[in-house]
């Protein structure tokens, strides 16, 4: 069997998925890669940033690949050239959340420099700075509907921000450790159910509550924090926490349109399944407990694939109520 070319010679920092059989991955390489997991083969491979490439996007409507980079720069590329279209100036310090509105028209930028930036996709021109001291920003995303932004920092908050006039509306209480990454359910609804079982009888109390759901996570170590939180955008209070990770959890992502699922993975080398209605790990994975997982995306509901510090992308596969690895290269 022929030897395959790997998709990062160092640490895959991001990774992305782009539609049912690519992803797009970044790593400490300085390269961002589209692979092809399907046919098992790189589509290309990006050199140009002087740093590691920290996050990955890429726009369905503009038809870009984006790449955030510690060098503090921004980069689009399109599919037939391997050199940028557009370069982005305006981080003073490692550029660490980027993400798209749904019309690909504005992108949203964070760094440790504590800015957001607003830039407009087309002309690459800044729109807004805001800086908030001491928010270290850890990541950023837009939410489905376009009307707001999450964002996660160094300073243990999740914000909310205001598309419409680009302003901080949001502060969610403080948590006890960093919190590194955010999702928010594709459809923005909720649906909770709560059973009750006292004594012999079973009683099942449905509460039909429609709200906007938003997941943190958090940093940790020896057993203390490493939780993933939810949040009620609506009504700006913390629904319950998921606990499980012995370390850090660096990603997070839900899932299905429902956010009955969503998938982590942490420093602790292990990818786990969450029933959010449940509040427990559905399934769980030891991808590799010497190496730290940073990113995981859900390509669909059966299939994830994560980046670790070891230069590996690993594919993984879930079976009922088992996740399987199917592929690391």
């Amino acid at each position: 069997m022929p030897v395959r070319e790997a998709i990062h010679s160092d640490g895959v920092l991001n990774v992305y998925s782009v539609d049912t059989s690519t992803i797009l991955s970044g790593g400490q390489d300085r390269t961002l890669v589209l692979y092809d997991f399907i046919n098992h083969r790189i589509r290309r491979r990006w050199a140009g940033h002087e740093h590691d490439v920290v996050k990955v996007l890429y726009g369905h409507i503009v038809n870009l690949f984006v790449s955030a980079s510690r060098d503090r720069t921004i980069q689009f590329w399109n599919i037939n050239s391997d050199l940028p279209v557009q370069k982005l100036l305006g981080h003073e310090l490692v550029v660490t959340a980027i993400d798209f509105n749904p019309e690909n028209s504005v992108l949203v930028s964070g760094s440790r420099d504590n800015k957001i930036i607003f830039w407009d996709t087309k002309t690459g021109q800044i729109l807004k700075k805001i800086m908030i001291g001491r928010n270290l920003i850890t990541d950023a995303k837009w939410s489905h509907d376009g009307t707001f932004i999450a964002q996660t920092g160094e300073d243990k908050e999740t914000k909310m921000y205001d598309s419409r006039n680009m302003t901080q509306v949001v502060s969610f209480p403080k948590k006890q450790y960093i919190q590194t990454s955010c999702d928010i359910s594709n459809d923005d609804r909720y649906l909770v159910s709560v059973a009750n079982e006292p004594s012999s009888s079973i009683y099942f109390q449905i509460l039909f509550l429609f709200v906007i759901l938003l997941m943190s996570t958090s940093n940790g170590f020896n057993g203390s924090g490493a939780e993933i939180s939810l949040w009620d955008i609506r009504q700006r209070k913390l629904i319950s926490e998921f606990y499980g990770h012995r370390a850090t959890v660096n990603s997070g992502q839900f899932v299905d349109q429902a956010a009955s699922m969503m998938i982590s993975c942490s420093n602790d080398g292990r990818a786990i399944l969450w029933n959010v209605q449940q509040n427990s790990i559905f399934a769980e994975l030891d991808v590799d407990s010497a190496t730290p997982l940073t990113s995981i995306i859900a390509m669909n509901t059966q299939n994830f694939a994560t980046g670790g510090l070891n230069g590996k992308v690993s594919f993984i596969q879930r079976l009922n109520r088992q996740l399987q690895l199917t592929d690391q290269i």
